[in-house]
């Protein structure tokens, strides 16, 4: 007599992205469609998945926020991920050994980019092993190379405007930061730096980028 067999169902766990700006939530959210996170709602407490919430705080503020939420919301479990997106921009050295110690502490993940979100998108272009101020970057970015526009405009602009420019090179920049974080592999000292290429995998569940 044959037995029936359950099959079994792997439930996902809810990720929570808290970033620091809008055009990190837009990348992101970006990415959430790359690799098709359709059952994915943001900012939608009631449903499980990659939630991406944008905070503009300084990083220990993000990272609070992330703790203060994890104890009153209900629907974040104890063992839901959780990561923060931000970059070093005004932050000084002992701002950023708070941050990793608070994070370490509450079992929470930082991707953090030197000295902003850019050098990351950068990656997406060409490899990068020199250090650049944001205005640089902005000006670069704004290149015939790159977005052929002020780089400004897409400062927190709609998710469809990124696809052209990034879409695809998910992981050409992952290739790129990972040379970098070769030899730039410590977020408190080094610049340029960016460890967002570590995560993406395991954030979106994929094998491919």
């Amino acid at each position: 007599m044959s037995r029936t067999r359950r099959k079994h169902v792997s439930v996902k766990k809810s990720i929570y992205l808290f970033c620091e700006g809008e055009t990190e939530a837009n990348y992101f959210k970006m990415l959430k469609q790359k690799y098709r996170s359709f059952s994915v709602s943001v900012l939608d407490p009631s449903r499980s998945g990659i939630k991406i919430k944008s905070l503009d705080r300084s990083g220990e503020e993000l990272i609070n926020r992330a703790i203060n939420d994890k104890k009153k919301n209900k629907q974040i479990k104890a063992n839901d991920p959780i990561y923060v997106v931000f970059d070093r921009d005004k932050h000084d050295k002992k701002e950023l050994l708070r941050c990793k110690k608070l994070a370490r502490e509450n079992n929470i993940t930082i991707l953090f980019s030197s000295i902003c979100f850019e050098i990351w998108i950068l990656m997406h272009f060409e490899p990068v092993f020199s250090s650049y101020s944001s205005d640089e970057l902005f000006k670069k970015l704004s290149g015939p190379k790159y977005f052929d526009q002020d780089y400004k405009d897409f400062k927190g602009v709609d998710i469809r405007k990124l696809r052209p420019f990034l879409f695809d090179n998910v992981q050409f920049a992952k290739d790129n930061a990972d040379k970098l974080y070769k030899i730039h592999h410590d977020m408190i000292n080094d610049d340029p730096f960016t460890n967002v290429g570590n995560y993406l995998k395991e954030i979106f569940q994929t094998n491919e980028l």
